[in-house]
C-alpha cells in the first residue's frame, strides 16, 4: 500500500442506514463534521459514500462505493470511526482499530469487540433496543463527550 502522508488514515462513516433502530445510534452529522474539522491537520480522513449519503467536508470522499468496496478501502485504513453496524463489524474482521458509537441502544458486550473503543452510555434504561426514536437514546447521544471521542481517536 502506498502512503499518501505520514498521517494515520481514518475511515469515517457518519451516515446511517435507514433501518429501524439505527437512528437511536446517530451521533449527528454536525458532530462528525466537528470531529473532522478539529483533527484534519493530524489525520487523513476518508469517507466512502453511496447514493444520497451526506458527504463531510475536509475528507477524501469516494462516492458510489458499495459495502464490499468500502471494506476493501477500510483494509488500507489505520482506524475506523462510526456507529455500531456493518462497517464496525468489517473493521473487526479486518483486525482494524475502531472507535464505535453505541449510545445507549445496545450494549457493546452484545455486538462490540474488546479491542475497539466502544462508546456506550450506561444510564437508567440502557440498553433500550428501541426500534423507534426514543428520548432515552437521544439523552444517551447528548451525553457523549466530543473531547473524549477525539482523545480516543488520537490515542487509537
Amino acid at each position: 500500500r502506498k502512503k499518501i502522508s505520514n498521517k494515520k488514515i481514518i475511515h469515517i462513516e457518519p451516515n446511517l442506514k435507514l433501518k429501524k433502530g439505527f437512528m437511536n445510534r446517530d451521533l449527528g452529522f454536525e458532530k462528525w463534521q466537528q470531529v473532522v474539522n478539529e483533527l484534519k491537520d493530524d489525520f487523513v480522513f476518508f469517507q466512502s459514500s453511496f447514493g444520497k449519503d451526506k458527504i463531510l467536508q475536509n475528507v477524501i470522499n469516494l462516492h458510489n462505493v458499495n459495502f464490499r468496496k468500502s471494506c476493501a478501502l477500510l483494509s488500507n485504513a489505520d482506524l475506523f470511526i462510526g456507529i455500531e453496524g456493518g462497517m464496525h463489524h468489517a473493521a473487526a474482521a479486518l483486525n482494524k482499530n475502531a472507535v464505535v458509537i453505541f449510545g445507549g441502544f445496545i450494549d457493546p458486550l452484545v455486538t462490540g469487540y474488546d479491542f475497539h473503543n466502544n462508546i456506550y452510555v450506561d444510564i437508567d434504561g440502557s440498553p433500550c433496543g428501541s426500534r423507534v426514536i426514543c428520548q432515552h437514546c437521544k439523552d444517551c447521544i447528548k451525553k457523549i463527550d466530543l473531547s473524549n471521542l477525539k482523545n480516543l481517536i488520537i490515542n487509537s
